[in-house]
């Protein structure tokens, strides 16, 4: 069984495409897979199955978990399919919906789910950590955002926020800085992951939250320690733009990817 592993600004994924397993093994297997001791390493493991023209995608978390969608690893997978198509576009499909992606001189363009925000004033504020209010924002998996003067905070608060009783699915947490009205700085608790060097939908959900405060324009590039996405959003379109590498392929024995350690 072939994996490919890619990065985006550091995020890391073991991608699979037709994988010829049951599904009912996906999550144990991408335990193994995500294991940076035992398995390959990664902060998430990507499988796409192709069925004629259509691409499904489905992204699992280091601890085995389900994520709606992931923007690097869609950017990662888009970037590999379009290669192996010689195709400068490409439409996936994720359980956070239908995303549609293309090549942008180096970088790669996903057009994102519109999203869902919801401002977290009164009894759901966190005003001990987040002003102005935190942001619940919806990108095809949820964030919430909360504005700080020190983005390592996450370190403190991600693992509780996560697990709030207010998110009974769990949740991203994105520590956001406002820089200036066209450039934030972020860090990211990962839902199931923990601290990761960055985040895609983590820089989508972020600019909306900042746009509801009207603390930021149209276009504004987001600063993660693995480097710099930018998204655009009007309220109609949403677009994550940023690079993806492939950084080695291999093969996994068949046998190996249904038992319990490598």
């Amino acid at each position: 069984m072939e994996f490919i592993k890619a990065q985006g600004l550091g995020n890391d994924f073991v991608m699979l495409v037709n994988p010829g397993i049951p599904e009912d093994n996906f999550s144990n297997l991408s335990r193994h897979l995500a294991d940076r001791r035992y398995g390959i390493g990664c902060d998430q493991v990507v499988i796409a199955q192709e069925n004629n023209e259509q691409i499904r995608v489905r992204f699992f978390n280091a601890d085995g978990s389900e994520a709606e969608s992931c923007g690097n690893g869609s950017r990662c997978i888009a970037k590999y399919l379009m290669e192996k198509k010689q195709q400068d576009s490409i439409t996936i499909e994720t359980i956070g919906g239908i995303l549609n992606c293309q090549q942008d001189a180096d970088m790669i363009k996903v057009q994102m789910p519109i999203p869902t925000v919801k401002i977290l004033d009164g009894p759901e504020s966190l005003g001990h950590l987040s002003t102005p209010d935190a942001v619940a924002v919806h990108v095809g998996n949820p964030h919430l955002i909360c504005f700080v003067d020190d983005v390592d905070l996450a370190s403190q608060y991600g693992a509780g926020l996560e697990n709030h009783p207010g998110f009974p699915l769990r949740t991203n947490v994105d520590f956001v800085k406002v820089i200036d009205s066209t450039h934030l700085q972020l860090k990211v608790w990962e839902r199931g992951t923990g601290i990761t060097p960055a985040c895609g939908s983590g820089a989508c959900a972020t600019v909306v939250g900042a746009y509801a405060h009207k603390l930021v324009e149209n276009k504004v590039k987001v600063s993660q320690e693995g480097g710099d996405l930018w998204v655009q959003w009007d309220e109609k379109e949403l677009f994550m733009i940023g690079p993806a590498s492939i950084v080695f392929t291999g093969n996994l024995p068949q046998h190996d990817a249904l038992t319990e350690r490598f």
